[in-house]
């Protein structure tokens, strides 16, 4: 059942035996296992059944931090960051989940062994495969000599999943619920359970009684309904690291290969099926890493069009469309003004056989662990209802970009050495520093940690302080890897599902 928030009425109740806030990745994953096996699911979304790129955001923000790029809002309606993800499926690597001395607050309460069976699950709801990587990848000639890199591929559906089908599937048969234009504002709680949530909508108030509480609004808004709803008396003390360690995967392109001989970055015939598409990656050795010291960045070999630098900025503008109806003026002259954005569009979207001897280097970098990149509540910005909004914060440290240097260097001079290489553009790292971005993978303002002392939930994604409140999205990743989180975010949603599934039996 679908339910427009708006037509409630003031102080109306709703119950349900577990309410999910948000509707994104995280949030239909977690559902997915309690709505199969019949369990009394209710969604609460603050955005409308389809936004509008002129519309006010139902939630509000202030960034005084460095800028996304993007609009931190765009994920507000039914599906949430669903209805423009791009596809992408990559699982972190071991290196991820390994507490690293090098790393400040690095290291999982997990391991990666924990997860790799609910990979295999992840892939399967979101509609992608697994495979190896094909043949006619292995003997391009941009993939690079093995002296220090080894290959990760990163697989994408050219339909990928949009969880506002699935959920509108549900609520038309009955087998769930969601509430639209419904901003989760307040956990009612009492010695440390949730009673209740209160919600808002179109200027009235009206409460969510559950039994048990999911959060995944996101790496932003989670902090900031946790945050709001531990000022009450006697509420559970808030984690000193609720809504620090504010991480992303800076991102951007950087300095350009030319190739001996003409390449294509996509095999011919993909073995995860005809839908997918592979890109790819390559990451450092887990040796080299340990060896030199560094996160475990990302890099691909993007085929280019010429010699000419990539327009970072103007490209990364583009992450965050959900189609033509996003499209806005800048979007139009960026495409004038840079063949090469429809050039990339083209490649993303069709299967092109063209071949180019340049390759563009875009890297997708690990952020270190930093609390004082940080969500926290506004002193002075107040929602429509009263509530502090979030005030975001999002900050890169000179180690980022001295690990990166160090990255860069051992990157370049194994591509000098490479026989297929025919010459190198290698820019300064300036460059870098005044174009590197967001990738919209907002993460870790709700970190996991085997203690309070060292996070926001327990190994089981369940709010520390609280016995009936759990975190279902990205903000639980205590480092972020260098890979699209989508698919994580699917397998431990789907491992939370489970784990809900198995304590209320």
């Amino acid at each position: 059942m679908l339910i427009d928030a708006r037509l409630l009425d003031q102080d109306a109740t709703i119950v349900a035996d577990i309410c999910i806030v948000g509707t994104g990745m995280g949030a239909m994953s977690v559902a997915h296992t309690l709505v199969r096996a019949g369990r009394d699911v209710l969604f609460v979304e603050a955005g409308p059944l389809k936004a509008a790129r002129r519309s006010r955001p139902a939630v509000q923000s202030e960034n005084v931090g460095r800028p996304f790029g993007i609009a931190v809002s765009r994920g507000l309606e039914v599906g949430g960051g669903t209805a423009f993800w791009h596809g992408v499926c990559a699982p972190l690597d071991q290196e991820d989940f390994l507490a690293r001395p090098w790393i400040p607050h690095s290291g999982w309460p997990i391991g990666h062994a924990e997860l790799a069976r609910w990979y295999p699950l992840a892939r399967d709801f979101l509609g992608s495969q697994d495979g190896p990587v094909a043949t006619a990848q292995r003997d391009s000639p941009a993939y690079p000599a093995p002296d220090v890199l080894d290959a990760k591929p990163y697989r994408y559906r050219v339909s990928p999943f949009r969880g506002k089908e699935l959920l509108l599937e549900w609520c038309r048969h009955g087998r769930a619920r969601c509430l639209y234009h419904a901003t989760a504002l307040q956990l009612l709680q009492a010695q440390g359970k949730a009673k209740s949530l209160l919600v808002g909508s179109a200027g009235k108030r009206f409460r969510v009684i559950a039994r048990r509480f999911v959060i995944a609004a996101g790496a932003l808004e989670t902090p900031r309904l946790l945050l709001n709803s531990l000022q009450q008396d006697n509420a559970p003390p808030a984690s000193w690291w609720l809504g620090r360690n504010l991480i992303d995967h800076p991102a951007g392109y950087l300095s350009q290969v030319r190739f001996k001989q003409p390449f294509d970055e996509q095999s011919a015939e993909d073995a995860s099926g005809p839908d997918t598409r592979t890109m790819a990656g390559f990451m450092l050795r887990g040796e080299v890493q340990r060896r030199h010291r560094l996160p475990n960045h990302a890099v691909f070999i993007r085929k280019g069009i010429s010699k000419l630098p990539v327009p970072t900025a103007a490209m990364m503008s583009f992450l965050g469309m959900r189609g033509p109806r996003d499209v806005a003026l800048n979007h139009l002259a960026s495409l004038v003004r840079h063949p090469y954005i429809i050039w990339r569009i083209a490649h993303q979207k069709l299967p092109l056989r063209t071949r180019s001897r340049y390759g563009d280097l875009f890297f997708m970098t690990e952020q270190l662990p930093n609390p004082d990149s940080r969500v926290r509540l506004s002193a002075q910005a107040r929602d429509e209802f009263g509530f502090p909004i979030a005030r975001v914060d999002w900050r890169l440290s000179a180690q980022d970009t001295a690990m990166f240097a160090d990255y860069y260097a051992l990157l370049m001079a194994s591509l000098r050495k490479n026989d297929s290489v025919g010459g190198l553009r290698a820019d300064p790292l300036s460059r870098w520093e005044e174009t590197v971005t967001s990738a919209a993978h907002h993460l870790g303002t709700a970190r996991m940690a085997a203690t309070p002392g060292d996070g926001v939930v327990d190994r089981d994604s369940k709010v520390f302080g609280f016995e009936n409140v759990w975190v279902g999205d990205g903000s639980v990743f205590p480092t972020a890897g260098s890979v699209n989180p989508s698919l994580t975010i699917c397998a431990l949603g789907h491992r939370l599902g489970a784990h809900l599934l198995q304590a209320a039996r």
